[in-house]
């Protein structure tokens, strides 16, 4: 017995309605390597770029939002991305992974801090844990967005904090002109409602990523993400430097050096 033809119509509502809710990572801004820096390497197939000085080797590898998002299994627990109601992810920040890795010295010390520089000399220091703790403190609701017919948007706080999980929805009443002029009526207003839970895995988690620094034994290795503001999109050239790497080998004698990663911005057009 063949199905109706109308009564097939809500099924295919339903799932393309659960479709388009589902998370889809999309590229379309990316870092890549830029090759020719003296004594650095380059892994075609992901794009981090390898410095080895000392016997100390610096591996950095930039992520984009599918990398992002494949971090964790839970989308609302991650801080780097933000999804929105359709599924869209949107990365929140500029990341990049790190790998230090101490073939024989006696000791390597890396510091928590490294900085960007984009090619008008502007300099971004990389986000501790702190400022993550911070913002995923426990709160009380809060008001986050407000829409208006003019469609302005206010962001009174971080991007990051703006994540579907975290909100409900309502729609404001209409006010009479006398009380509320038409042009500046409010259609919609969202309120922040965090999760106790969600809150706390979001914290542990980034503590788990964040890179902090380390001090590295013969044969240890340590990798982390370096986090930073999320880079204009008309910034093209930029400049990873991981500073002051102290490196006591095992005759004693101490170094201390900087490693430098050359990487561009692209703009990938939709079509």
């Amino acid at each position: 017995m063949y199905r109706k033809p109308w009564k097939s119509i809500p099924l295919f509502l339903t799932v393309s309605l659960l479709a388009a809710c589902a998370a889809k990572p999309r590229v379309d801004i990316y870092i890549e390597p830029v090759v020719g820096r003296e004594g650095t390497q380059v892994d075609e197939r992901t794009g981090a770029l390898t410095t080895e000085q000392h016997g100390v080797a610096i591996t950095v590898e930039p992520l984009d939002e599918v990398e992002l998002f494949e971090l964790t299994k839970r989308p609302e627990i991650n801080p780097y991305i933000g999804v929105s109601r359709w599924g869209n992810v949107e990365p929140l920040y500029t990341v990049f992974e790190i790998t230090v890795r101490n073939s024989d010295n006696k000791r390597v010390e890396v510091g928590e801090t490294a900085i960007l520089i984009d090619e008008h000399g502007e300099q971004y220091g990389s986000l501790p844990y702190d400022f993550f703790k911070d913002l995923y403190r426990d709160e009380h609701p809060r008001p986050s967005i407000y829409y208006d017919i003019g469609y302005r948007y206010d962001y009174p706080y971080p991007r990051s904090y703006y994540r579907s999980p975290y909100r409900y929805y309502f729609r404001r009443p209409f006010y009479p002109r006398r009380y509320y002029p038409f042009y500046r009526a409010p259609l919609h207003m969202y309120h922040a409602h965090p999760d106790t839970r969600v809150l706390n895995n979001t914290r542990m988690f980034t503590r788990a990523s964040v890179f902090d620094g380390s001090k590295l034994f013969p044969g240890a290795k340590r990798m982390g993400l370096l986090v930073f503001e999320r880079l204009d999109v008309g910034t093209t050239d930029m400049k990873v430097v991981v500073p002051e790497v102290r490196i006591t080998d095992n005759k004693g004698k101490r170094h201390k050096t900087n490693f430098e990663f050359d990487f561009r911005q692209v703009v990938a057009l939709e079509e």
